[in-house]
């Protein structure tokens, strides 16, 4: 089993947003929306300027990441986890195709994922990447 990728990436998570859709001559063309598109361009930059080396086809990846947004200042300090949008699932989507064909080919190869929503300083994402054992 090769050893696990940990990395931060230092941004401001970004939900993956919806993919918008525009007629053109009577024709659907269908685009990323400009803030989505930065941050995953963001990401890649990032795993580039590392060096961090990737995973094969085909073997199963457990994907465990930390998102850490800026608190806030209006926000009580009773407040600890933030509970409002976007969800973890939106920034994880984002994540998962920024690494695509960087840390493997197929973010389809992920089969476990573990998600955490925090508060933090600086804003960045913590990413533990590993074969799957199936534990």
């Amino acid at each position: 089993m090769a050893n696990p990728l940990t990395f931060t990436i230092f941004t401001e998570p970004t939900a993956k947003g919806r993919a918008r859709a525009t007629w053109v001559n009577g024709k659907a063309h269908t685009y990323t929306p400009e803030k989505t598109r930065d941050a995953e361009t963001d990401i890649k930059c990032q795993i580039i300027n590392s060096g961090i080396q990737g995973f094969a086809q085909g073997v199963p990846l457990k994907l465990e990441a930390i998102f850490y947004r800026t608190r806030p200042k209006s926000l009580p300090k009773r407040v600890i986890l933030p509970v409002s949008k976007p969800d973890a699932t939106n920034y994880l989507k984002g994540l998962e195709d920024a690494m695509e064909d960087l840390l493997y080919p197929n973010d389809s190869q992920i089969t476990t994922v573990v998600a955490k929503k925090r508060y933090g300083y600086p804003p960045r994402v913590e990413v533990k990447l590993s074969e799957d054992d199936g534990g």
